[in-house]
């Protein structure tokens, strides 16, 4: 029927529809390479990658699989709270309910996460929100920082100890004398400040050159020990005490008046000379402190209320040694 426009329409729309089929599995044909491509490369991915939607795991790779523990199976049907630290699960569930509700931008923080054999890991989870299966969930990219985390509480914990190392006396385990003007800054801006007493003992070991001519510096350096722990075991929290030098040990008690401190120092002298030192069964040989005890004035300066608890120290020596001193 050559020449019927209602055939040669039927025609056009046969070879149109043959077009469109074949174009249609051509991209039928190029999205399954794409999603092949896509899942190759999640699945290979370096990074653990789980989509959670309603507080369950709904997709998750091979990198997940073995970081966790648990096969694909168990990932399914476990809740994923289960699956964070109890002590971060706070955080988390926070962190996820801001995404729910409308942050779109991708979120990255750490926190610990356990495994199925109960041991944690440290992860940086970066997510996004995604659509999943039509409705909303989040896409998340898991790195393990567990050793990181471990080098760095190892730096902390050395840079800790480096601190501490350069404020305290190697022998006596008390401050230095360094950290003591840096503490008695802080201590009379507070009193200055507040209008709180700040009282100051400064202790010096009575002829200590004398015994360490006669017994040793082995010796010596025990008297020196056991006066710092005599001196530390008198100490309340707010209290701090330091070598700060030689013979010479210094104690800070903020808010504290001078008559209180009395009381300290005549617990600690008393303490310490009964302490015996003798290297000999059957010889007693003890040592004793002279103290001096300033409390701070208003506005006074730093230098000049050590000076002067420093001459109430010496007047204590002129007036017979084994003795507090403190002004009137």
């Amino acid at each position: 029927m050559t020449g019927n426009p209602t055939y040669e329409a039927l025609q056009q729309r046969i070879r149109e529809l043959e077009e469109e089929s074949i174009k249609g599995k051509r991209a039928i044909a190029e999205l399954s390479e794409s999603e092949e491509r896509y899942r190759l490369l999640v699945e290979n991915a370096n990074e653990a990658i789980l989509v959670i939607q309603d507080g369950t795991v709904k997709f998750v790779n091979n990198r997940a699989i073995a970081s966790f523990g648990y096969s694909e199976q168990e990932f399914l049907s476990i809740p994923i709270l289960e699956l964070i630290h109890p002590e971060d699960r706070d955080v988390v569930t926070e962190r996820y309910l801001q995404k729910i509700h409308g942050d779109k931008m991708p979120t990255r923080y750490t926190y610990r996460t356990l495994r199925k054999d109960g041991q944690t890991q440290w992860i940086a989870n970066s997510s996004v929100m995604i659509k999943w299966e039509g409705r909303p969930a989040t896409l998340n990219i898991i790195t393990d920082i567990t050793d990181r985390k471990r080098m760095e509480e190892v730096l902390l914990e050395s840079e800790k100890r480096y601190r501490e190392l350069s404020i305290i006396d190697d022998l006596t385990q008390l401050y230095n004398s360094r950290h003591f003007y840096n503490q008695l800054k802080m201590e009379i801006d507070r009193a200055d400040r507040y209008g709180q007493p700040l009282t100051v003992l400064f202790l010096d070991l009575d002829d200590f050159k004398q015994f360490n001519d006669t017994y040793g510096h082995v010796e010596g350096d025990r008297v020196l020990l056991r006066l710092g722990q005599v001196v530390r075991s008198q100490l309340r929290q707010t209290d701090s005490a330091y070598r700060y030098g030689g013979e010479e040990f210094i104690i800070l008690l903020p808010m504290t008046t001078s008559k209180d401190g009395v009381v300290m120092a005549e617990r600690i002298r008393t303490g310490f000379k009964r302490e015996n030192f003798s290297a000999v069964t059957g010889k007693d040989v003890h040592m004793t402190v002279s103290i001096g005890i300033a409390q701070y004035k208003p506005g006074e300066n730093m230098k000049a209320f050590v000076h002067r608890v420093d001459q109430l120290m010496y007047q204590a020596k002129k007036n017979g040694k084994d003795r507090v001193c403190s002004e009137p």
